[in-house]
């Protein structure tokens, strides 16, 4: 995991740069709900295999 594949990673921010302002303008308001709804959904779902996983030593 030392290499980075910066080509991939330049066509994911093109593709980005594309998309995100159409997205944005089409659904001012509810884009931005729905992603602060996924952004607490993914950082509950980590919290929760942190504390409770395979990996968890809190419990």
């Amino acid at each position: 995991m030392n290499s980075v594949d910066w080509l991939g990673v330049v066509a994911l921010l093109m593709v980005a740069v594309m998309v995100v302002p159409a997205a944005l303008r089409r659904n001012r308001g509810v884009a931005l709900r729905n992603a602060v709804l996924w952004l607490a959904l993914v950082v509950a779902l980590v919290w929760i295999y942190d504390s409770f996983g395979p990996f968890g030593t809190r419990f």
